[in-house]
């Protein structure tokens, strides 16, 4: 098999990228979005860059998205930050897929092998495209186990790819409108922001025993 001479390269640039999404998770366990902006910030013209790039191996170290995507809003505001957050969340998903379904050793893994994870893969596989889409727009499960879920099936990239494309925009939208009414005087805006989040999270709870029954994590 050739191996690409850039193939060095580009993983010793993603394991320093891990490595400063851990150097930030054990340095600032718990931190804020707003101590997250101050430090992405001293980057300058950079950290737009270094957010996206960041966003993107987040899943590798298991890093709240949530405080990434708050943190755009407040830092970038609404416009560019929905860009940004949106770029890293996709980026995301896609590097992991990539990587998962790359790693032979890892779909054997013993954690994977249990009833209900092998029922959602069979469902991902047998519904492919309109199955992702729906755990992407109402996240019961978790984004990062979807997406190692899904990176351990025969579905398509491309299935895949347009799913998270599509599915990931609301999220994208209410979490980083949040972020933005942070820095908000108006209380309409907080409102909204608060209102825009209450549905996303909310909406899944209400379906919650269907949602379950229909990705097949009903209790047995």
């Amino acid at each position: 098999m050739k191996i690409n001479k850039k193939w060095p390269i580009w993983m010793l640039s993603a394991a320093i990228l891990i490595l400063l999404v851990m150097w930030l998770q054990k340095n600032y366990k718990g931190f804020s979005p707003e101590e997250f902006r101050t430090w992405i910030m001293q980057w300058g013209w950079l950290a737009p860059f270094l957010f996206v790039l960041l966003y993107t191996v987040r899943p590798f170290v298991l890093f709240p998205s949530s405080i990434f995507a708050i943190t755009s809003g407040l830092s970038f505001g609404f416009y560019w930050g929905c860009l940004y957050t949106y770029l890293g969340s996709l980026g995301g998903g896609l590097v992991t897929y990539y990587t998962i379904n790359s790693l032979g050793r890892f779909k054997k893994s013993k954690q994977w092998k249990n009833k209900r994870y092998e029922k959602i893969r069979s469902n991902i596989e047998r519904e492919g495209f309109r199955y992702v889409l729906l755990l992407r727009l109402l996240p019961v499960l978790n984004y990062d186990l979807v997406s190692y879920l899904t990176s351990m099936t025969k579905i398509q990239f491309k299935d895949y790819a347009i799913a998270t494309a599509i599915g990931i925009i609301p999220g994208t939208i209410a979490y980083t409108y949040l972020g933005t009414s942070m820095t908000s005087e108006s209380k309409e805006v907080v409102w909204i922001g608060t209102t825009l989040l209450f549905i996303l999270v909310g909406l899944p709870m209400v379906f919650k025993k269907k949602m379950k029954a229909k990705i097949g994590l009903n209790d047995q």
